[in-house]
């Protein structure tokens, strides 16, 4: 469900569901209440403003596309997807999972059920990336842009002690540097510039 038209044909369908399989009449603006309920949202007019907002833009939210294969490109949060290289799928999940507080989308042999080397998409916010498993492994760098860079590196530094301070660089950033297991290097950069840092997305979900 991607536009208000398909929102209000499933709360019309509810609607004629309800009425000939229980008798219940409810209204239209009653059913739409209960589509935005079962998509999370408290109420219909929360849901179409999240409608609205995302038509704008290219990204589609995973709020809008659970159940898509995953092959289909609307399942990331990014219209750019690094793949970085890794030499072993466990400590490359320990990393950007438990460490990095990513959630898993997909993962597991490049082959399918033939098999063959690890092959997999993690998500965190807005940012989506993936880890392809090859015998040399590194150097690739991301720069993700974030408005949280502090909250960011209070959370990580709270589950390590050897994360680098945040460094403000002359082209107007203020930059965590990160490097992975396996050479790859991470940038979260936030702008120097209020207004600019204000149109980010932000990694912490509080």
């Amino acid at each position: 469900m991607r536009t208000f038209r398909e929102a209000k044909d499933l709360a019309r369908s509810l609607r004629a569901e309800l009425r000939a399989r229980h008798r219940l009449d409810l209204t239209h603006s009653e059913c739409l209440e209960i589509v935005a309920r079962e998509f999370g949202f408290d109420n219909w007019n929360i849901l179409a403003a999240r409608i609205e907002k995302e038509g704008r833009s290219r990204i589609v939210p995973r709020f809008l596309v659970d159940g898509l294969d995953i092959g289909d490109p609307r399942r990331a949060t990014t219209t750019t997807i690094p793949v970085l290289s890794i030499d072993d799928s466990s400590r490359a999940l320990a990393y950007y999972c438990d460490f990095l507080g990513f959630t898993l989308d997909f993962g597991g042999p490049a082959g399918g059920p033939a098999g063959g080397p690890f092959f997999g998409q993690v998500i965190r916010a807005e940012t989506t990336l993936r880890l392809s498993e090859r015998p040399s492994a590194g150097g690739a760098t991301v720069t993700i842009h974030l408005s949280d860079v502090d909250d960011v590196h209070k959370e990580l530094s709270a589950r390590r002690a050897d994360v680098p301070d945040v460094e403000e660089v002359f082209w107007g950033y203020r930059i965590l540097f990160l490097t992975d297991p396996f050479g790859n290097r991470l940038e979260l950069s936030e702008p120097v510039d209020r207004a600019q840092a204000a149109g980010l997305p932000r990694w912490r979900a509080d």
